[in-house]
C-alpha cells in the first residue's frame, strides 16, 4: 500500500477513532489499531473499533498502491499532530512495517496483519431512516446525562429509543430521576425501542455536533448504525427491558409552580455548597416565593430567596441538588415549571417554552 493524503486530513481521519479504539494495554492488541485501507483511487477508509462500538469513515486521498495496514491509533495520531502541515507520505513495507515520510519527518513503525482485524457493521442503504442531527443532538443532549452509572443495572446504561405514530421518545433513567424528550420524526420507525449505551452516544454527540443536515439511523442485527456523510457509527444495543418509565412519571401534581430558571441556577449552587453528603436541598414554596435550605451540615448552613408564582399552603420537599442542577443547566428556557403533589412524591420539572420534554425527579426525605 501506498498512499499521498494532507496532513490535516489524516489528522481528522485519526482524531475521529480515538475514542472507539481500546487505549488500554491489556486489550487485545489489534483493537488498538486503526485499519486503514485504500477504496479506489482517490479515498481510503479509516476504521476503528472496540468490539462494541465501531467508526468507519472515507477521506480523500491518493492512492498509489491499494492495500491495508493497522497501525496503533493513538501513537499514529500523536505523531501526525505535531507534523507540519504538508503532504503525508505513508509506505506499507515487508514484515508489516510501514514508513511515513512528512517534510523532513521521517518515521517507521510496526503494523499488524490487517486480516486480524475483526469486521464492522455496515449499514444497509435501504433499510436506513432519516432525520435532522439539529434535533437528534438536542435529543440526546437532553436526556443522556439522567443515564446510571451502575454497571451492575446494565439496561439503566443507556438511552432508551423508540417511536410512537411520527414522534421518535428519548428516554433516560438512572432510578432516582429520568429525563424525557420527543419529537416529530415521521422518517424514523423502530418497530420494538432499543437501548443505545451511554460510551456509544457519547461518541455520537461528537460527531453530531461537526455536522449539518440528516443523520441516517439503521438497526443491523444487534447493532445500530448511525451515517453522518463519510462518517458510520456502529453500537451494540443493550440486551434487556428497559424500566416501565411510564409508571414512574406522576399524575395528579396538581401545584404548577413557575420560576425564574438561571435566578434558581445560582442559587442552588450557592445553597448546595453548604448541603451534606447526600447533596439535599430543601425547597420550601410559600405564598409568593421559593426558600432553599441546606442544614444539618458540619459546614453550616445556607439560606436563599426567589420569587415563585405559587399561592396556596406551604410544600416542602427535599430534591438532590445535583440532580437538579443538571437538568436546569442544559435547558435554555428563561424560566421553568415545577409540578408538584406532596413532599413524599416525585416531583416534574418542565421548561416553560420546550414542548415535550419532562424531568422526574425522586424526592429526599426532609
Amino acid at each position: 500500500m501506498e498512499i499521498v493524503i494532507q496532513r490535516d486530513v489524516l489528522h481528522r481521519a485519526l482524531q475521529s477513532v480515538q475514542g472507539v479504539v481500546e487505549s488500554r494495554s491489556s486489550a487485545m492488541p489489534i483493537l488498538q489499531n486503526a485499519l486503514i485501507s485504500t477504496e479506489g483511487k482517490k479515498n481510503i477508509l479509516v476504521q476503528g473499533t472496540n468490539l462494541d462500538i465501531g467508526l468507519r469513515g472515507v477521506f480523500e486521498a491518493e492512492v498509489r498502491k491499494g492495500g491495508s495496514i493497522t497501525l496503533n491509533a493513538r501513537k499514529l495520531f500523536d505523531i501526525v499532530r505535531e507534523l507540519p502541515d504538508a503532504e503525508v507520505h505513508i509506505t506499507e513495507q515487508e514484515g508489516q512495517w510501514v514508513r511515513l515520510e512528512c517534510a523532513r519527518a521521517n518515521f517507521r513503525f510496526p503494523g499488524l496483519p490487517s486480516s486480524e482485524f475483526p469486521s464492522i457493521p455496515e449499514a444497509d442503504e435501504d433499510k436506513s431512516q432519516s432525520l435532522s442531527s439539529e434535533v437528534f443532538l438536542e435529543m440526546i443532549r437532553k436526556t443522556m446525562f439522567a443515564i446510571s452509572t451502575d454497571e451492575t443495572r446494565y439496561t439503566y446504561n443507556g438511552v432508551y429509543m423508540e417511536t410512537e405514530g411520527k414522534n421518535l421518545r428519548l428516554v433516560a433513567t438512572d432510578g432516582h430521576r429520568l429525563a424525557l424528550i420527543e419529537r416529530e420524526c415521521p422518517g424514523v420507525v423502530l418497530k420494538e425501542g432499543v437501548i443505545v449505551h451511554k460510551k456509544a452516544l457519547g461518541e455520537l454527540v461528537k460527531l453530531l455536533a461537526e455536522v449539518e443536515g440528516d443523520v441516517q439511523i439503521a438497526l443491523k442485527g444487534s447493532h445500530v448504525i448511525f451515517r453522518m456523510g463519510d462518517l458510520e457509527l456502529s453500537a451494540r444495543l443493550i440486551d434487556g427491558q428497559f424500566p416501565n418509565y411510564k409508571q414512574v412519571i406522576p399524575e395528579g401534581n396538581e401545584s404548577r409552580i413557575q420560576v425564574d430558571r438561571e435566578q434558581l441556577v445560582h442559587a442552588l449552587r450557592r445553597v448546595s455548597l453548604l448541603s451534606s453528603e447526600t447533596r439535599m436541598v430543601k425547597f420550601v414554596f410559600g405564598e409568593g416565593q421559593l426558600v432553599l435550605t441546606t442544614n444539618g451540615s458540619e459546614s453550616g448552613e445556607a439560606q436563599e430567596v426567589l420569587e415563585s408564582d405559587y399561592s396556596g399552603k406551604e410544600l416542602v420537599i427535599g430534591f438532590n441538588s445535583r440532580y437538579c442542577l443538571e437538568a436546569l443547566n442544559i435547558l435554555e428556557d428563561s424560566h421553568i415549571f415545577f409540578e408538584l403533589k406532596d413532599s413524599l412524591s416525585p416531583g416534574i420539572i418542565i421548561p416553560s417554552e420546550l414542548k415535550n420534554y419532562t424531568y422526574v425527579l425522586m424526592p429526599m426525605r426532609v
